[in-house]
């Protein structure tokens, strides 16, 4: 069975008796699918080992403790079963059930990164692939690696065990198969557009082998038949599914019919029939019957979300699927035969977590007692109703009514020094806008322009913010000029705030993650030598009209000089002066005084005229 990358589970080999998962935390659970109960619960030293990255099912023979005969009888071969674990530190740790903690660390040459994923050949070795694009070999009875070699330089992302041709198939974007004691690459297979997400492998009855794998945003299942021979090889068949897939199972019955099962992203199991000898690459097969499970509320129907299925392998229930649905943390387990004459199967169950809820309160002590109430029989008139909390027997005089108490009521802002609102209020804003994915609100928290303010938001933001809050600022960051300018404020108080929680992920999961922001500044600096050759041009010819619009000419043209009354004439000015006076009369000043005169003349003989006339009236 193949391990998802976001779903590290996986069904033992005896029938799938026992159901192995680890959640987001690191935590190791075992179920027990024939009873529904929680078998046993791990939770690793992340200091020592780190997290879990991959797991896979394995038997180891050793030593055991000394018992009675009477337990040794009891024990079954489920405590023969060990699970090796693939950790975040690079290294391969073996999970005792029979004593329930970490048995031993193999030693030897580990990964340089996180194991990526695990494989069992049922003979003692174990093959991992990690993020370091290396393939390592490791004995269980010697409990060390013994070979490594380099698969690069695509990460790889999965691997499974080819008995029959001895190779191992290891899924990146490319499927690449290698054989294990030449360590050469034997075949190559392309066809996914994204990274092999799930893995598992297959082999009919004539001994010929296939690989059935699925991608990262591909909703196909694509099969691939190994012969050992041939590079860049397209896929033998493809099968649709309704949305990504996180699980995948698959068998050959012995009448030669293939059954394949995938569980999707939204909780639905694909189940398919086909022939092995009869697959064809040209025409796509869609699900023989799908199942989908859902809740018996009694007002709505919810859907419950399946997360892993497998085939059971018993001759008596052969026809049966094992499938598990709920949450991590409580699962349900249960077998059932499809109908194969409709195309889906809905199957109504009671949700885990109110099954988990009513058997927790029934195991408590007094349960019975406490829920057996006999219910009184009253006089519907004669009841009076009783406030729980203690009423005053004080009258209140000129009580203020309820219309008058909602119009005074205001929400009064909480402000520190200098009138600015207190930031918890954007913290808890930018968490609620985060959490519904307000756009609105989460404009006006992103557009605040107080450095104060986006770092004391920033101090007090959880860490479980720092991803959706860096995805809503490489949408900023794509916007216009004021939102780039809001968008780089919080990205610089966020990433040195938050160094340590960055630093903490993956190389290629950062890169990932600021793949946006890094891309906008890239794309920046590409232009921002034209841009400044651009700002120099402009910022001389706007200097160059100031210098121009500021002089001391009037309309005219004229220079115009401004005098200071008090202050004194020069030496020069007086003798300047001086000249004038001592200058003769200029031609200019003569006709003056001959005008002069000539008006003189004409007024005296203006006024003998006048005399003379007089003297003739009187006549």
């Amino acid at each position: 069975m193949s391990l998802g990358k976001k779903h590290v589970l996986g069904f033992s080999p005896n029938g799938g008796q026992l159901f192995a998962s680890v959640d987001e935390q690191g935590v190791l659970r075992i179920w027990n699918t024939e009873t529904n109960t929680l078998y046993q619960e791990f939770t690793p030293n992340l200091q020592l080992s780190g997290s879990c990255t991959a797991l896979t099912w394995v038997s180891v023979a050793g030593s055991r403790p000394k018992k009675s005969r009477k337990s040794l009888q009891a024990q079954d071969a489920g405590d023969q079963l060990h699970i090796a674990l693939g950790t975040y530190k690079g290294s391969v740790v073996i999970y005792s059930l029979a004593e329930g903690k970490i048995s031993r660390t193999l030693s030897g040459d580990s990964h340089d990164g996180p194991v990526t994923s695990i494989t069992y050949d049922n003979d003692g070795h174990l093959y991992t692939v990690g993020a370091d694009c290396r393939v390592v070999v490791w004995s269980l009875t010697d409990e060390r690696s013994i070979a490594e070699w380099q698969v690069g330089p695509e990460k790889p992302q999965n691997i499974v065990y080819l008995q029959k041709s001895g190779t191992l198939a290891i899924g990146s974007r490319q499927l690449k198969v290698y054989d294990i004691k030449t360590k050469e690459l034997v075949e190559t297979f392309t066809g996914h557009s994204g990274e092999v997400n799930t893995i598992s492998s297959v082999s009919s009855t004539d001994g010929t082998e296939f690989v059935l794998t699925t991608a990262k945003m591909e909703r196909v299942i694509c099969f691939w038949k190994i012969d050992k021979k041939g590079k860049n090889k397209a896929s033998a068949c493809t099968l649709l599914m309704e949305d990504l897939a996180y699980c995948l199972t698959s068998e050959v019955r012995d009448d030669g019919q293939l059954r394949v099962a995938s569980v999707t992203r939204n909780g639905i199991i694909h189940i398919y029939l086909l022939n092995v000898n009869s697959l064809s690459a040209e025409k796509f097969v869609k699900p023989k019957v799908s199942l989908q499970i859902v809740s018996d509320g009694a007002e709505t129907v919810e859907p419950l979300l399946a997360v892993a299925a497998h085939f059971v392998t018993d001759s008596n229930r052969s026809h049966e699927i094992l499938f598990g649905y709920g949450s991590r943390q409580q699962l349900q387990f249960e077998r059932i035969t499809p109908n194969y004459g409709e195309k889906l199967n809905v199957i109504v169950r009671a949700d885990p977590k109110k099954r988990y809820a009513k058997k927790k309160g029934k195991e408590q002590p007094g349960y019975q007692a406490a829920t057996k109430v006999q219910k009184p029989i009253v006089n519907q008139k004669n009841v009076e109703y009783n406030n729980a909390l203690p009423i005053s027997q004080k009258k209140v005089q000129n009580e203020v009514p309820m219309e008058a108490r909602l119009e005074h009521l205001k929400i009064q802002e909480t402000k520190l020094s200098g009138g600015k609102l207190l930031t918890q209020s954007k913290t808890q804003l930018l968490m609620q806008a985060l959490h519904s994915k307000d756009q609105a609100m989460i404009q006006a928290v992103l557009s605040t322009q107080d450095p104060e303010t986006i770092q004391l938001t920033l101090d007090r933001l959880p860490l479980d913010y720092v991803n959706p809050l860096i995805n809503e600022i490489s949408i900023l960051l794509q916007g216009k000029h004021a939102s780039v300018r809001s968008a780089l404020r919080w990205l610089h108080a966020l990433t040195s705030t938050h160094t340590s929680v960055l630093l903490s992920e993956d190389k290629e999961a950062l890169r990932e993650k600021m793949a946006v922001c890094l891309g906008v500044a890239e794309q920046r600096m590409h232009c921002l030598s034209e841009a400044l050759q651009i700002t120099g041009r402009v910022n001389l010819i706007i200097n160059q009209m100031k210098r121009n619009a500021v002089n001391h000419l009037n309309d005219n043209n004229a220079l115009i000089l401004d005098e200071d009354p008090d202050e004194p004439q020069s030496e020069a000015e007086e003798n300047w002066s001086d000249l004038e006076e001592d200058q003769p009369d200029s031609p200019k000043s003569t006709l003056e005084d001959e005008l002069m005169a000539d008006d003189d003349l004409a007024t005296d003989d203006g006024n003998a005229d006048a005399d003379t006339d007089s003297d003739v009236s009187e006549d």
